[in-house]
Protein backbone atom coordinates (compact mmCIF):
# COMPACT_ATOMS: atom_id res chain seq x y z
CA UNK A 1 0.00 0.00 0.00
CA UNK A 2 2.87 2.12 0.71
CA UNK A 3 4.44 1.48 -2.24
CA UNK A 4 1.34 2.28 -4.19
CA UNK A 5 1.14 5.76 -2.49
CA UNK A 6 4.88 6.14 -3.42
CA UNK A 7 3.76 6.18 -6.69
CA UNK A 8 0.77 8.23 -6.85
CA UNK A 9 2.43 11.28 -5.57
CA UNK A 10 6.13 10.54 -7.95
CA UNK A 11 3.33 10.80 -10.72
CA UNK A 12 1.82 14.00 -9.36
CA UNK A 13 5.52 15.65 -9.12
CA UNK A 14 5.72 14.48 -12.42
CA UNK A 15 2.63 15.63 -13.82
CA UNK A 16 3.33 19.39 -12.10
CA UNK A 17 7.23 19.50 -13.39
CA UNK A 18 5.50 18.81 -16.67
CA UNK A 19 3.00 21.71 -16.09
CA UNK A 20 5.95 24.08 -15.07
CA UNK A 21 7.90 23.30 -18.12
CA UNK A 22 5.12 23.36 -20.52
CA UNK A 23 4.54 27.45 -19.37
CA UNK A 24 8.36 27.68 -19.43
CA UNK A 25 9.08 26.78 -23.20
CA UNK A 26 5.66 28.98 -24.43
CA UNK A 27 6.99 32.04 -22.84
CA UNK A 28 10.37 31.14 -23.97
CA UNK A 29 8.91 30.99 -27.63
CA UNK A 30 7.02 33.89 -26.82
CA UNK A 31 3.46 32.27 -27.76
CA UNK A 32 0.11 33.25 -26.35
CA UNK A 33 -1.88 30.41 -24.49
CA UNK A 34 -3.83 31.20 -27.44
CA UNK A 35 -1.53 31.18 -29.97
CA UNK A 36 0.13 27.92 -28.93
CA UNK A 37 -3.23 26.37 -28.66
CA UNK A 38 -4.10 26.61 -32.52
CA UNK A 39 -0.27 25.59 -33.39
CA UNK A 40 -1.07 22.18 -32.15
CA UNK A 41 -2.63 19.39 -33.65
CA UNK A 42 -5.44 18.75 -33.03
CA UNK A 43 -6.16 22.62 -32.00
CA UNK A 44 -7.05 23.07 -28.18
CA UNK A 45 -8.66 26.62 -26.89
CA UNK A 46 -6.69 28.74 -24.27
CA UNK A 47 -8.11 27.47 -21.57
CA UNK A 48 -6.81 23.81 -22.34
CA UNK A 49 -3.29 25.52 -22.05
CA UNK A 50 -3.80 27.32 -18.97
CA UNK A 51 -5.84 24.30 -17.11
CA UNK A 52 -2.61 22.32 -18.42
CA UNK A 53 -0.16 25.09 -17.34
CA UNK A 54 -1.60 25.09 -13.76
CA UNK A 55 -1.80 21.25 -12.97
CA UNK A 56 -5.71 21.17 -13.73
CA UNK A 57 -5.35 18.90 -16.22
CA UNK A 58 -2.89 16.52 -17.36
CA UNK A 59 -1.32 17.03 -20.98
CA UNK A 60 -1.71 13.88 -23.23
CA UNK A 61 1.89 12.58 -24.01
CA UNK A 62 1.44 13.28 -27.94
CA UNK A 63 0.38 16.98 -27.21
CA UNK A 64 3.49 17.74 -24.57
CA UNK A 65 5.40 16.39 -27.82
CA UNK A 66 4.13 19.22 -29.94
CA UNK A 67 4.30 21.48 -27.48
CA UNK A 68 7.91 20.87 -27.63
CA UNK A 69 8.33 21.00 -31.03
CA UNK A 70 6.36 24.17 -31.38
CA UNK A 71 8.17 25.90 -29.11
CA UNK A 72 11.63 25.24 -30.37
CA UNK A 73 12.89 23.05 -27.90
CA UNK A 74 16.26 21.27 -29.08
CA UNK A 75 18.64 18.74 -27.66
CA UNK A 76 20.97 19.63 -24.90
CA UNK A 77 23.81 19.06 -27.22
CA UNK A 78 22.11 21.11 -30.00
CA UNK A 79 21.48 23.93 -27.20
CA UNK A 80 25.42 23.81 -26.51
CA UNK A 81 26.42 24.18 -30.13
CA UNK A 82 24.09 27.26 -30.08
CA UNK A 83 25.60 28.37 -27.10
CA UNK A 84 28.64 28.25 -28.27
CA UNK A 85 27.88 30.10 -31.39
CA UNK A 86 26.67 33.15 -29.71
CA UNK A 87 29.39 33.84 -27.72
CA UNK A 88 31.82 33.32 -31.03
CA UNK A 89 29.63 36.06 -32.30
CA UNK A 90 29.52 38.54 -29.87
CA UNK A 91 33.48 38.67 -29.80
Amino acid sequence: MKFKALIIKTIKLLWLEISIVTKSMRLDSGLSQCELGKRLLPSVNESTISAWEEGKEPIPVYQFIMICFVCGFTSEKKAKQQLKNQRTDKK
